[in-house]
């Protein structure tokens, strides 16, 4: 034992930059694997489109997955899209992707919003539909979504009011945007229309038999009382454990 300890004490110069380099080695490793974990587990290619200025445009996304089955790029497969919080619709099957992180609200359960994340989707199936966000999944009614700019989802059917005059109804699982309080742009999933329109600073809203929200000004009216939509980055996770 003396001999190990006096070995020690003679080469501790040399020791002590070789554990030093075997700690970085195993931290490295620990840290390689858990990229691996994160990273691509596969790509799929997926034909979907998007509305933009109330075009459709139709293209092969490619869809990035890692090992816990959570999405983690979607891009266009013959050009570049400058994805913002547009949602991205499927051509094929009943799902919509959003590239976003998007608030939740609940006007039934006293307004109560949440967090989704980047890329959450919405999928139907047997007329149910479940919210998969950072890959946990949830069976959720009576809500819409806000990307905290101007654009809104609407699970439910809503009429779309200019000054309080109905303009029309949107279908389920459709969305409306209003941007700098002149410009109205909606798709209506059940049409697959688009259409943008000038509202010279009217106050747009929606309403249905849950709902009452402004969407110009950025807030819903619950119990005769307005409450203001929070950005996404203030608010906690749906889906949690």
């Amino acid at each position: 034992m003396k001999k190990i300890i006096d070995f020690c004490k003679n080469k501790y110069k040399i020791l002590i930059p070789i554990m030093v380099v075997f700690v970085l080695l195993i931290t490295i490793y620990f840290l390689y694997r858990e990229y691996k974990y994160d990273n691509y587990r596969n790509k799929q290619e997926v034909s979907v489109y998007q509305y933009f200025g109330g075009v459709r445009n139709e293209y092969t996304a490619i869809i990035s997955y890692n090992l816990k089955d959570i999405i983690v790029s979607v891009e266009d497969k013959n050009k570049k899209i400058n994805y913002d919080s547009t949602p991205i619709y499927y051509q094929e099957e009943d799902k919509i992707i959003f590239p976003h992180e998007m608030s939740i609200i609940f006007p039934q359960k006293d307004g109560v919003q949440y967090k989704v994340y980047k890329y959450a989707t919405y999928s139907g199936l047997d007329n149910t539909y479940t919210l998969t966000s950072n890959g946990k999944s949830g069976v959720y009614n009576n809500f819409f979504l806000f990307d905290g700019e101007g654009l809104y989802f609407f699970p439910d059917e809503v009429t779309l009011k200019i000054n309080n005059q109905d303009y029309l109804k949107l279908s389920a699982n459709s969305y409306a945007e209003v941007i700098g309080g002149y410009t109205l742009t909606y798709y209506d999933n059940k049409t697959k229309e688009s259409k943008v329109i000038e509202i010279e600073g009217k106050k747009v809203t929606a309403v249905n038999e849950y709902l009452d929200l402004n969407l110009s000004d950025r807030y819903f009216t619950l119990y005769d009382k307005k409450l203001l939509l929070k950005p996404s980055y203030n608010l906690d996770a749906l889906l949690t454990d």
